[in-house]
């Protein structure tokens, strides 16, 4: 009888423990900045900069190999992305 009490209070308290971890990640999602509409995203400034071969934000990294695909690495935890800037072009014909 001890156990099932026992069990039963257990299985309460992780239920209350689930219960506010969703309340807490809710509130936090609803203070995540939202980006304005007219910033670039990573993928979208290699699609608008087909000469731009390599562009970074400071903590993702993009390429674009000979497919044309944009490849971009992901960001890291604690990273605070910056204007995204062009790191290499393609050489001009000659």
């Amino acid at each position: 009888m001890k156990n099932a009490i026992t069990a039963v209070a257990l299985l309460i308290c992780l239920s209350l423990a689930a219960s506010q971890d969703s309340s807490i990640r809710d509130a936090m999602a609803a203070e995540l900045p939202i980006p304005p509409r007219g910033e670039v995203s990573i993928q979208g400034y290699g699609d608008s900069n087909k000469t731009c071969q390599e562009w970074t934000d400071g903590c993702r990294t993009c390429t674009r190999p000979e497919s044309g695909d944009a490849v971009c690495s992901n960001i890291g935890i604690a990273c605070q992305p910056k204007a995204i800037i062009c790191a290499r072009r393609t050489e001009p014909a000659k």
